[in-house]
Formats: structure tokens, C-alpha cells, sequence
């Protein structure tokens, strides 16, 4: 690229200008926050729900002490008047949760990421709760700016949900839509959102590579995502460039043990039997429930540097994913049970690198607890699930 090239785009204008229309996706400004707490701590279901929480991580024999641990959460988040202030204590309130279900968590290349700089975040989807509460999580203790977060509406019927949701900086992605033409535009408004928080407020951003969960752990972006950034971009300046400015960083989510892998593995299948699955109202409450509270063992989080150090303006959006997907596999961590489960569907696959990356008691032990774990599932459950294991081992 010339430096004409460079100097006439540098020149063209990347802000956005403010829309009514994002009021019907954001997240709340700090005016808002006080307000929305206030109405939210007067809510029986909302208290229910925070009692709910501290029975399981606390565990208390003690109904006195569980309601005074309630009592003094409402009133630290009555005293709340801004994003920050909240976030910073829903990091304290999860910090319990996070270390009670993860045996160990590691971040890496988080250290190599500027402060000064703002980044859209791309990542695998694992877990619907856990992944962004994660890596907003991680940003915070490591002094980085915390993400505005894309979480699908279909995730967000509840009021509680939605409005806890809007205090945490998440913003809506609009998915109930059916017609070619309003799918269009809520794509328009999602890409003119970001690039408001990319460029008029320098933000940090997450989304997911692709529509939902990877039930499969086939980890592959979507190009209509990739596409979907550059609707917003100014005529005048090229795919490639614009995108390579919203400083697109790749994170991989490795997760040892997945609390919904049964879950995951009996939807693919009677997807596959039946050609489409009906969920239920109750099971995207239950996954969030289960990812949250139940054990995952070891998680690591990795950070690449930013998509091929900004070099992606010759790029069109098909060979933008395939760079994300290759950062994203590259840098996931492979854990015993991946042996365990290749082991058991095909022995002869794993090779002597691969089996030297643990001792043979670790992946005996993991492979005890998977049989544990499927003990009784049906045998194409049992195996859909073991594919799924054995799809986290490098080739």
C-alpha cells in the first residue's frame, strides 16, 4: 500500500456519529447505573437469585449468616454509582465461584497487549457465562480496560438477565429476526455500535467467532461475522484497512473439563436424527447455571498479539476468519482428558509427541473419570461426546 494511500484514509473521519437506534442494544451509561440497581435490588427475584448464589459457594449451615451475607451485598450495590464501581465488585463477588469450580487458571500473551490501545476481542465460545466473565475478569486484575460484551438477545429474556447484562457493558446482538431484510439492518446497527466503541470511545470489545456455543468444539469463525464489522466502515476506505483498524486480537479459551458436554453431545445428535432441535425455555438458564457453578478443572486463556501484527489489509473476510481459526487452535492448551478420549476412540492416532506431553498415570486418571462421567449415557452419546474431547488435540 502507498503512502498516498496511508495518508488520504488516515485523513477520513472513522467516528461514528451517535444513533437513537443503539439505545435498543447498548449497555447503560453511568447515569444509569444507580437507578437500575436500586430497581433491581427491590426485585424478589433478583434477591433470590443472589441467594441462591452464596448458598452454593459459601455452603453455609447457617440461614443468620447466609441473609447477612445477602443484606450486605444489596447494600454494597445500592452504594454503586458507575460501571466501574460494579464491576469492579461483581470481579469480587465472582472470584469465590471462579476459584471454587476451576482447579487452576492461567492467561497468557495478556502481558503483550497495550493499555493505550483498544482491541476487538475474537475468541472460540465454550461457555455462555464463563468465557466473557473470564476474560473481563483477566483485563480487570491485569489493569486493562474491560470489554463491552456481545451477547445474543436470545440470552436475555429475562428482565433480571437483560439488565444485569446492560450494567456489565454487554450489548445486544439481535437473533429473533427472520426476514433477509431485518437481519440486514440489525447487522448494520451492530457494526455501526462497534465502530462507535472502537473509534468515538476507543473501547475494548468481545464477541464470539460464530452464532452460539461450538457444541461440536470445531472452533471456526464465521466470515458473515467478519463481513458483518465492515458494514459500518466509511465508503471511501478500504475492506482490508478498516478492519485491520479495530485491532482484531484473537483469544483462545481452553477449558479442561466442560460442565455441558453430555448436554452439548445429545443436541448434536438429535439434531442429526431429527434435522433440527427444539430447546427448551429452561436450558439456556440451565447451561449458564452448569457453567458457572459446576467443576471445570484446569482453564487457560490465551491472548495472541493483534491479527498478524495489523497486516490483514489485503485480506477479504473469508481469509480473515482462516487467520483467526489458525490463532485460535494454535494457542489452545490440550489437557489428559484430550488423550484419554482419542485414546478410547482411536489408540493408534495419538502420536509419541502427543502422549509425552503427560505422564501415563494423568491420562489414565482422566480417562477413569471420563467413563465415570458417561457411565450412563448411551453409547452414541458416549461417543459424540469422546469425538468432542478428542477434537482439542493438535495435528
Amino acid at each position: 500500500m502507498s503512502m498516498q494511500s496511508i495518508e488520504s484514509t488516515d485523513a477520513i473521519s472513522l467516528l461514528q456519529p451517535w444513533s437513537e437506534d443503539f439505545d435498543l442494544i447498548r449497555g447503560f451509561f453511568d447515569e444509569e447505573v444507580h437507578e437500575s440497581i436500586i430497581r433491581l435490588c427491590s426485585d424478589g427475584s433478583f434477591v433470590d437469585m443472589l441467594t441462591e448464589f452464596f448458598t452454593i459457594t459459601e455452603s453455609s449451615d447457617s440461614q443468620g449468616t447466609l441473609n447477612q451475607t445477602v443484606k450486605s451485598t444489596l447494600g454494597s450495590l445500592q452504594s454503586v454509582n458507575t460501571i466501574d464501581a460494579l464491576q469492579q465488585l461483581v470481579n469480587e463477588i465472582a472470584s469465590p465461584i471462579i476459584e471454587m469450580s476451576v482447579s487452576n487458571l492461567s492467561v497468557s500473551g495478556l502481558d503483550q497487549l497495550s493499555p493505550d490501545r483498544h482491541y476487538l476481542f475474537i475468541s472460540n465460545h465454550r461457555d455462555i457465562l464463563m468465557d466473557p466473565l473470564l476474560l473481563n475478569m483477566l483485563l480487570y486484575r491485569n489493569q486493562q480496560t474491560t470489554a463491552h460484551c456481545a451477547i445474543g438477545d436470545n440470552l436475555l429474556k429475562n428482565h433480571i438477565a437483560l439488565e444485569f447484562a446492560q450494567l456489565n457493558k454487554c450489548f445486544r446482538v439481535l437473533r429473533a429476526l427472520k426476514s433477509p431484510k431485518a437481519i440486514l439492518k440489525a447487522m448494520k446497527l451492530q457494526s455501526a455500535y462497534i465502530r462507535h466503541l472502537s473509534f468515538n470511545r476507543a473501547e475494548n470489545i468481545w464477541i464470539a467467532q460464530k452464532e452460539g456455543r461450538s457444541k461440536d468444539n470445531l472452533d471456526k469463525t464465521n466470515p458473515a461475522l467478519i463481513k458483518m464489522l465492515g458494514l459500518a466502515r466509511p465508503k471511501e476506505v478500504p475492506f482490508g484497512e478498516y478492519i485491520s483498524k479495530l485491532n482484531i486480537v484473537p483469544v483462545s479459551f481452553s477449558y479442561e473439563w466442560d460442565p455441558c458436554d453430555i448436554d452439548k453431545a445429545t443436541e448434536l445428535l438429535i439434531t442429526e436424527q431429527q434435522g433440527h432441535y427444539q430447546k427448551e425455555a429452561i436450558e439456556d438458564l440451565t447451561a449458564v447455571k452448569k457453567g458457572l457453578l459446576q467443576p471445570k478443572g484446569e482453564v487457560h486463556v490465551h491472548f495472541d498479539s493483534e491479527l498478524l501484527d495489523g497486516k490483514i489489509d489485503q485480506m477479504n473476510h473469508a481469509e480473515i476468519a482462516q487467520c483467526i481459526d489458525y490463532s485460535i487452535a494454535l494457542n489452545s492448551k490440550v489437557f489428559p482428558v484430550n488423550l484419554a478420549a482419542t485414546s478410547a476412540i482411536s489408540p493408534e492416532l495419538l502420536t509419541s509427541s502427543e502422549l509425552n506431553l503427560f505422564t501415563p498415570k494423568q491420562i489414565n486418571l482422566a480417562a477413569e473419570k471420563l467413563e465415570r462421567r458417561l457411565d450412563h449415557c448411551s453409547t452414541a452419546v458416549r461417543t459424540r461426546v469422546l469425538q468432542n474431547y478428542a477434537v482439542s488435540v493438535k495435528r
